[in-house]
């Protein structure tokens, strides 16, 4: 299996790796303009913000991505023009782009010469359905199933709440999310065909996911709604998986590991990479590191951006994200202090390959 990644720096660079014997090799850097690379799943292609004085749009391997010209130039955050979420065979894009008053979410089938609109609303969170055609949508406070052949949208939920993305299990039957129902937050289990029931209550916000290729369903509970931090990540049946503070956690692809995002509480900005089996049994960690701006934008929506930017190899092997370790110099925000990088863990063997290229943010390929 030939692993590639891609890493997008503070500065406009685009620099494709791929994984040798021994090292992690650059093949090509793209300078100037080019931010936030995502993967076409199954081929070597990347699409990418593409950022002017005048205008932003997405960019597919140097072809513009129509429908995704903003101009004068909007950001849906500081220095993030776009998400693009690919379809899991890679053959539809889905993106959001910002609009005059709001965030439009449209649909882009790959080599098309037109765009489809979908909706607009903000906030906006979307999760493909393994069979590439339905399209969930966490749009305000309603979720929506959207047949992307034909256009319907099935509105499941007019209650839907937090800023997160719908959980879908690995055989698409089932499709999960949170609402608000007699003071508690309800872990509500739906389908396309609109069936749905509430599975379980907690006390605060939630962010879900599914263990890879099981049914398990796995919540993260906050202590308020909108809190950014994490307790503890427990199975709607009770089993608790990871003791927090976190602030973030990415299921291996295999299912059989996870890593954590643990604050370090050093007062500096700092977190800690933790990686637990899939019964919680915790293996081993890496010195706390400070996020590069770009990863820390993906950590606080890390159920969103696994989807669309993996910060896991699909071998279950490498784990990588962008910044600074202690051990590197003064962070970049000093004059002539150190640019982030991109740092790969091996989860195998436990072993840190650090600054394998300049970058705030990474995505491996799928």
């Amino acid at each position: 299996m030939e692993i590639r990644i891609a890493t997008g720096s503070e500065a406009g660079t685009v620099t494709r790796l791929s994984e040798t014997p021994n090292e992690w090799r650059p093949q090509l850097s793209v300078y100037g303009g080019e931010f936030w690379p995502a993967w076409r799943p199954g081929r070597d292609e990347l699409t990418t913000s593409w950022v002017d004085e005048t205008f932003v749009e997405l960019v597919h391997e140097g072809s513009p991505v129509p429908g995704s010209r903003s101009s004068p130039a909007r950001f849906l955050a500081p220095r993030l023009p776009h998400y693009a979420l690919w379809a899991p065979d890679g053959s539809k894009l889905c993106y959001v782009t910002p609009t005059g008053d709001g965030l439009s979410l449209r649909l882009w089938t790959a080599n098309a010469n037109a765009d489809v609109f979908l909706m607009a609303g903000a906030p906006i969170f979307a999760a493909w359905h393994p069979d590439c055609r339905w399209l969930y949508v966490h749009v305000a406070s309603s979720l929506f199933a959207v047949d992307t052949a034909n256009g319907e949208q099935r509105e499941l939920s007019a209650g839907a709440v937090g800023f997160r993305t719908p959980a879908v299990s690995a055989d698409g039957s089932t499709v999960a999310w949170a609402e608000v129902q007699d003071g508690a937050v309800h872990v509500i289990r739906g389908s396309v065909d609109g069936r749905k029931d509430s599975i379980g209550h907690f006390g605060g916000g939630l962010a879900l996911s599914f263990r890879p290729h099981s049914d398990e369903l796995f919540v993260a509970v906050a202590g308020a709604a909108q809190s950014s931090v994490f307790s503890e990540v427990v199975s709607v049946g009770g089993r608790r998986l990871v003791r927090g503070p976190i602030v973030g956690y990415w299921w291996a692809p295999d299912g059989e590991r996870l890593v954590a995002l643990h604050p370090s509480y050093t007062g500096d900005g700092r977190f800690q990479a933790r990686l637990y089996d899939a019964t919680g049994h915790f293996l081993r960690a890496v010195e706390p590191f400070i996020p590069a701006p770009e990863t820390a934008t993906m950590v606080g929506f890390f159920d969103q951006y696994c989807l669309s930017h993996p910060s896991w190899s699909p071998d279950s092997r490498w784990f990588g994200m962008c910044g600074q370790f202690l051990t590197e110099g003064p962070h970049h925000s000093f004059a002539e202090g150190q640019r982030n990088h991109a740092w790969l863990w091996d989860t195998t063997t436990g072993s840190v390959q650090r600054r394998v290229a300049e970058g705030s943010m990474l995505a491996f390929n799928r």
